[in-house]
C-alpha cells in the first residue's frame, strides 16, 4: 500500500517538474506554468460564480446521464420481451447512438433547442445510451435461467419478476455501465456547454479561449480532471469495493 502511494505521488511530482520545465523552456503565454494555473485555479474558487459554474455542469451531467442510463436500461430489457424490439434495437436503435458522433447531436440540440439546459443534458443521454444498451444487453444475456424459471413457479407476473429477480442480477452490469457513462458524459458536456449553453464549465472555457485567458483554460480543465479523478477513484471504487464486490460474491 505503501509502495503504491509512493509511486503515485512520485508520478504527480514528475508530471508537474516536466510540466513546469517545458513551460520555462517555451516562455509562452500560450503555455502557463503550474504555478499560474493553481493560482487561476484558487481564483476561480475563491468565487461563487465559480462554484456556480460548477454546481451548473454538474447537475447536467447527473441529469443527462440518469436520462440516458434509463433509456439505455429500457433498451436493453425490452428485447428479452418482445422480439420485435429485439430486431428494432439491434438493427436501428444501438447502431444509430453507437454511430453519431457526439458533437452531431450537441449541433442538432443547439439548432432544436437553441441555447438552454436541454442540449447539454440531451446530448450526455444521446452519448451514453449506447454503454448502457449493450452492457444491460450482454447482462440480460447471462442471466441465470434457473433462479427466472423458479421464480415463475411463484408468481407469473412478469413485473414483479423483472423487479424482485432479474434487476438485482443486473446491478454489476448497471453499475460498470454507470461508470463508464459518467466519465462520457464529462467530456460531452464541455461539448454541449461551448455550443448550446450560456453557463457551467464548458461555456466558462469558451469565454477563457475567446479572451486568450489560458491560464484559466488550464485552471477549468484540472477542475473537471479533479472532480472525474474524484468520482472514479472515490466514489465508485468505494461503492464497488462496498456493494458490488459483496453482491457478486
Amino acid at each position: 500500500m505503501r509502495e503504491k502511494v509512493f509511486y503515485q505521488v512520485l508520478s504527480l511530482f514528475l508530471f508537474f517538474v516536466l510540466w513546469f520545465a517545458i513551460s520555462e523552456y517555451s516562455h509562452s503565454p500560450l503555455f502557463p506554468s503550474p504555478v499560474d494555473t493553481l493560482h487561476a485555479f484558487f481564483s476561480l474558487l475563491a468565487t461563487k460564480d465559480g462554484w456556480y459554474q460548477i454546481e451548473v455542469t454538474t447537475y447536467r451531467v447527473f441529469l443527462g446521464t440518469l436520462i440516458g442510463s434509463c433509456a439505455g436500461a429500457l433498451f436493453g430489457i425490452l428485447p428479452r420481451y418482445s422480439r420485435i424490439a429485439e430486431y428494432a434495437v439491434r438493427s436501428v436503435v444501438y447502431p444509430l447512438f453507437e454511430s453519431i458522433p457526439s458533437i452531431c447531436w450537441v449541433l442538432v440540440f443547439v439548432v432544436w433547442f437553441g441555447m438552454s439546459d436541454l442540449t447539454p443534458i440531451l446530448a450526455i443521454s444521446a452519448a451514453v445510451i449506447p454503454f448502457f444498451l449493450i452492457n444491460i444487453w450482454e447482462g440480460v444475456k447471462e442471466l441465470d435461467e434457473g433462479l427466472v424459471e423458479m421464480a415463475m413457479t411463484c408468481t407469473r407476473n412478469r413485473l414483479r419478476i423483472l423487479q424482485k429477480v432479474i434487476m438485482p442480477m443486473l446491478y454489476p452490469y448497471a453499475f460498470s455501465a454507470f461508470k463508464t457513462s459518467f466519465e462520457i458524459a464529462w467530456k460531452v458536456v464541455i461539448l454541449g456547454e461551448v455550443f448550446g449553453a450560456a453557463s457551467g464549465i464548458g461555456y466558462m472555457l469558451w469565454i477563457a479561449h475567446e479572451v486568450y485567458a489560458i491560464e484559466n483554460v488550464f485552471a477549468w480543465t484540472l477542475v473537471c480532471a479533479i472532480i472525474i479523478i474524484v468520482f472514479d477513484y472515490g466514489v465508485f471504487n468505494y461503492l464497488d469495493r462496498r456493494y458490488m464486490r459483496r453482491w457478486k460474491r
